[in-house]
């Protein structure tokens, strides 16, 4: 082995690297931009008072005692207001039943639901007695519909057709223009339309049936339930498709290097991967927070689907999130199609 071989290498690889901003910024600028953002959105703070519902029959006594918890944030609602509030993550636990017979109800797969119930309990033993046994009766919630897995299913879709929409279409357009492809479209009469048109055709055909097993496996092996239309469902599913894709197409509009396309997928991709409603429920946010989270076409689309998954509801269900995420699209693509270059 010749040293000097392995040190010219060596060497010459550096110098590539440190002559490429993209490179620069993507491996030491936007990690260090990432902790400052996130350091500073969840710095330390007393923890938030987790939210109970208590069925509006219940006694008033046992409301008082709740509410006079300082570690629960109490909303009264109906029955059937409280089940779909539990079934998609907005409470930890529905109450009811009286101060001295409690009935607890939660999905105890859920991480926040033993928390809920010890902070329950304590607060309903400090009402009557003071120290010592509460005797409250805990129904598991594993109705199909009511479910962790049913929250679940629809949110894996929503990042199978995120990413699949990004990587598929933006990384794989940039690797066509750094291998000098693209450029060899350009002194054909094609145009830019219907050549971004025809590529994001052709690859959309191979993300639509990913998401669509995944439904499938929620449905059949999971037991998931779905109970609206299907053609909503397939119609909310499509234009997910088409919003994630052009997003992708956006991104991958003007970058000329894979570190500069990885770095603006993972720009975009990693706040719907944090506050996208995916795993858990985001619409316990507050403030600016909750805005965020409410613009992001990932919240619309797993808000939409588990919307006509867990309950029978049709196109008028989903009219928002489907107009949301169609006019996404079409900013996104037109956008793309006006700064798209070929090299």
């Amino acid at each position: 082995m010749n040293p000097r071989v392995v040190w010219t290498v060596a060497r010459t690889t550096f110098r590539e690297f440190w002559r490429t901003p993209e490179a620069l910024f993507w491996t030491y600028g936007f990690p260090l931009l990432m902790a400052i953002v996130l350091g500073f959105a969840f710095q330390p703070a007393p923890p938030a008072p987790l939210p109970v519902a208590v069925l509006a029959e219940a006694p008033e006594d046992l409301r008082t005692a709740l509410t006079a918890s300082s570690r629960l944030a109490v909303e009264v609602v109906a029955a059937a207001a409280a089940d779909a509030a539990l079934a998609r993550g907005r409470v930890a636990m529905v109450v009811g039943g009286s101060l001295a017979e409690p009935s607890l109800r939660a999905d105890p797969t859920r991480p926040e639901a033993e928390t809920a119930r010890l902070l329950v309990e304590r607060a309903l033993r400090d009402r009557r007695d003071g120290p010592g046994t509460v005797h409250a009766r805990f129904v598991a919630e594993d109705r199909p519909g009511a479910r962790y897995i049913d929250f679940l299913i629809p949110g894996l879709v929503g990042l199978n057709l995120l990413g699949a929409g990004m990587w598929s279409i933006g990384f794989t357009l940039v690797m066509m223009r750094s291998q000098q492809l693209l450029r060899r479209l350009l002194v054909t009469p094609i145009r830019r339309s219907e050549f971004l048109l025809g590529y994001l055709a052709g690859r959309f055909v191979l993300v639509v049936p990913e998401s669509l097993a995944i439904l499938a496996f929620g449905c059949l092996v999971q037991g998931v339930p779905f109970r609206g239309s299907l053609f909503a469902g397939a119609l909310l599913v499509l234009a997910g498709g088409l919003a994630f894709a052009g997003l992708g197409l956006l991104v991958a509009s003007r970058a000329k290097t894979m570190e500069g396309v990885a770095g603006l997928m993972n720009v975009c991709q990693l706040p719907m991967w944090l506050i996208g409603g995916s795993f858990f429920a985001n619409e316990r946010f507050e403030g600016w927070l909750r805005w965020c989270a409410d613009v992001l076409p990932l919240t619309q689309f797993n808000r939409g689907l588990r919307d006509v998954m867990l309950e029978p509801g049709g196109v008028g269900a989903i009219a928002v999130p489907l107009l949301f995420l169609a006019g996404f699209a079409t900013v996104c693509f037109a956008v793309a199609l006006r700064i798209f270059r070929w090299n």
